[in-house]
């Protein structure tokens, strides 16, 4: 065995462009695989992460139809009002943090423009891990601070200390907080009465609440919804529960995954075409070579290895290659990800079974596309094969 892999390398060897070129076939459908897989697999791994530190035991309220499913983008900017006194009265109803997203007007040294916000109860960090990195978090029942993204403190010019006109009203800049915070750098932090205070209203636009310890996170949000139901007289908020919401989100990327896979597939089949057409090619210039190897002994399977080696060590030279390429832009994704956006939107991951997957399955694409040349070499009459010219 061990003759008939030097004798398929030497073969590869003998036409190093042609091989070459057969290889980047095979290289260019890998790199498309592991790309856009690896891809999908830090977006899954990013999501995880964000629910793993937001906790299980967390049900979220939402604007939106009970029982609608997750409310989307535009939940996240309808503001709506809850009695928080009766919903604590809930069982199994733990802490309660409330939170609102909105726009507002900002003014800073000759800089402004709209800007947005995010009204906070004095809890919510015990719910999102922000991390500052310049002065400090907000202190129980704190009013008139904020605290800023590092990239908008950034164009703004403000630190720590600094003051800044909000709405026309003067805030204290506390702190400033991090991307790894998983929030957007290119917003503010405001305690919750004052934002509300700024837009003249009452109402939140999300309402967390962590499930008390020994108490069910399902059963708890179906009291959760019968309380809303009960105390509302309508069904305009949605009750969901971290692992509901993950479920949905895992899925979704699955799907996305699945099918940027299979366009990515298309590539791959045509370098297996690629390494079937340059076998054939193979065949046909040794013929002769063929036909002496016979003549000398070689029995038929052993021409057959041969060739399918040949094609087998092309798709696996193309795999690896592929393989690094596609982990590098995946890489370059998730750093560029990260730049434009600011927060931990990605995390750079890849698993040992698409890198182990990648390589095996280009080696079995290249070995499948070399199977009928190496069976029309195994069936040459060593007598003719002698005779080609």
């Amino acid at each position: 065995m061990v003759d008939l892999a030097r004798i398929a390398v030497r073969g590869l060897l003998h036409r190093k462009k042609r091989s070459w070129l057969t290889i980047i076939g095979i290289l260019i459908g890998i790199t498309a695989v592991v790309a856009l897989v690896s891809l999908g697999e830090s977006m899954q791994l990013a999501v995880r992460r964000s629910f793993e530190e937001l906790g299980y035991d967390v049900v979220m309220i939402l604007p939106g139809e009970l029982g609608g499913g997750f409310g989307g983008p535009s939940s996240f900017s309808t503001s709506f009002e809850l009695d928080v006194d009766a919903l604590s009265t809930v069982e199994g109803v733990g802490e309660i943090g409330l939170l609102n997203f909105q726009s507002v007007y900002v003014k800073a040294d000759g800089t402004e423009g709209v800007i947005d916000a995010l009204g906070v109860s004095d809890n919510i960090f015990s719910f999102f891990k922000v991390e500052i990195v310049a002065g400090r978090g907000f202190r129980p029942g704190e009013r008139g601070v904020a605290i800023l993204g590092q990239e908008i403190a950034g164009e703004l010019g403000l630190g720590a200390g600094d003051t800044l006109q909000i709405e026309d009203r003067p805030f204290n800049v506390v702190g400033i907080y991090s991307a790894d915070s998983r929030l957007d750098e290119d917003a503010i932090i405001l305690p919750l009465v004052d934002l509300q205070e700024l837009l003249g209203t009452q109402g939140v636009t999300m309402v967390l609440v962590r499930v008390a310890p020994g108490y069910d996170v399902g059963r708890t949000a179906e009291r959760i919804e019968a309380f809303l139901y009960r105390s509302r007289g309508r069904r305009d908020l949605s009750v969901q529960t971290m692992e509901e919401v993950h479920e949905v989100v895992q899925r979704a990327l699955g799907i996305l995954g699945a099918f940027l896979g299979g366009i990515a597939g298309i590539a791959l089949v045509v370098g297996g075409i690629g390494v079937m057409n340059t076998m054939y090619t193979a065949v046909l210039e040794r013929t002769r070579e063929i036909g002496v190897m016979k003549a000398v002994g070689a029995r038929s399977s052993q021409i057959a290895v041969i060739f399918l080696l040949e094609s087998g060590l092309m798709g696996l030279a193309g795999g690896a290659l592929g393989t690094g390429l596609g982990s590098l832009l995946n890489f370059a994704a998730v750093t560029a990800a990260k730049r434009a956006l600011g927060a931990r939107v990605l995390e750079y991951g890849i698993s040992w079974w698409l890198v182990l997957g990648a390589m095996g399955f280009s080696f079995l694409v290249g070995a499948i596309a070399g199977l009928l040349p190496a069976r029309a070499a195994a069936k040459l009459d060593p007598v003719e094969a002698l005779r080609y010219e």
